[in-house]
């Protein structure tokens, strides 16, 4: 009795796979299709928008030489005295950064010289071009 069933249950799964598997295929295939078409459609959009960035940009530039060749004296005088007072501030800014970075640097002082085997000085810290020099008294 119990083999009768398991025979009609595998009768039944071998006759019902067919009916689900071909369909389940031609979705997996639909599906698949359906992905690669949005993942071409996505690359052309991508393109375009590409496009219309670079033709905006030329767009951006054009106007800005357009307004340039068209701009009067006055007005060039006004954006050059603007960015003339904009370096005198960043001129400022950096000498005050200098001035602070000299007074938070402790002061350098050079190392005593040594005697090497030979005879000759020779400091350790600097090289010789940026060593202070003495005078020798006669």
């Amino acid at each position: 009795m119990l083999t009768t069933t398991i025979e009609s249950h595998a009768a039944l799964i071998a006759l019902l796979t067919p009916l689900i598997g071909v369909p389940l295929g031609l979705i997996t295939f639909y599906l698949r299709s359906l992905r690669e078409n949005q993942q071409s459609w996505a690359a052309e959009f991508r393109r375009r928008i590409a496009a219309l960035e670079a033709a905006l940009r030329d767009l951006r530039r054009a106007d800005a030489d357009f307004a340039r060749d068209y701009t009067t004296k006055e007005e060039w005088l006004r954006e050059l005295l603007h960015a003339r007072r904009l370096f005198e501030r960043l001129s400022e800014r950096t000498c005050r950064l200098e001035t602070h970075a000299d007074r938070a640097r402790p002061a350098r002082h050079d190392p005593p010289e040594t005697k090497q085997a030979d005879g000759a000085a020779r400091a350790t810290s600097a090289p010789a071009a940026t060593r202070p020099t003495q005078e020798k008294k006669p």
